[in-house]
């Protein structure tokens, strides 16, 4: 049951939200990579990316919880889960953690 005559709770201030990533990201390490996307290539921008993940611009529309393969420069094709889309923007989450060299 709620209270009916309850205070309205004040709006989340962005600027108090903590960054809840378990490590830091990278930015200028990798500039692109191929993704393939419901079987189609897609040359994109890498954003940042840490052993975990990654962020890439694309105007692709995945769904949640997609799977997308992702290749970097010299490196063999991975998994990675689509774990927030936005503004043409990607977070990818890998299948498994990689080595960051650099």
């Amino acid at each position: 049951m709620f209270a009916p005559h309850a205070a309205p709770q004040p709006a989340a201030d962005p600027s108090n939200w903590e960054d809840r990533r378990s490590e830091p990201r990278r930015e200028g390490l990798v500039e692109s990579a191929i993704i393939y996307f419901r079987g189609t290539p897609h040359l994109v921008p890498v954003l940042n990316i840490s052993s975990r993940g990654t962020m890439i611009e694309s105007d692709i529309v995945p769904r949640l919880g997609e799977t997308i393969l992702i290749e970097f420069p010299e490196c063999s094709r991975i998994h990675a889960f689509v774990r927030w889309a936005r503004e043409g923007r990607i977070g990818l989450n890998f299948g498994h953690e990689i080595v960051l060299g650099g």
